[in-house]
């Protein structure tokens, strides 16, 4: 019994792990192309996990990875970067600059 209960919480702490990379992943190229095509640079070309949360979608509940990260405009750092990440949705990008709050879907 004690050997099936730690193999289900490996195999939970794998998928959890997986989900995550992969959401990283797609969080990375998203931001990397909002900022490519409003002439940011992404700093260091990476984004850091912020914040998981639970949201209710209809019936059923899903969850929302948010990923932060900085960028430079006109060799200015700049912080304010986060990516949306949703199940079934594609990723949101949101970007504070001095001209406003740019939302972007990712086609």
């Amino acid at each position: 019994m004690t050997g099936l209960l730690i193999f289900t919480l490996a195999g939970l702490a794998a998928i959890t792990w997986w989900h995550l990379l992969k959401g990283k992943e797609k969080a990375r190229w998203a931001a990397s192309i909002t900022c490519r095509e409003h002439e940011l640079a992404l700093m260091d070309d990476t984004v850091v996990l912020d914040s998981i949360q639970l949201k209710q979608n209809g019936r059923w509940r899903s969850y929302v990875l948010k990923y932060r990260f900085d960028f430079a405009k006109d060799g200015i750092l700049r912080k304010g970067g986060s990516v949306l990440i949703s199940p079934g949705h594609r990723p949101t990008v949101v970007i504070n600059t001095s001209d406003g709050q740019l939302i972007q879907e990712i086609h």
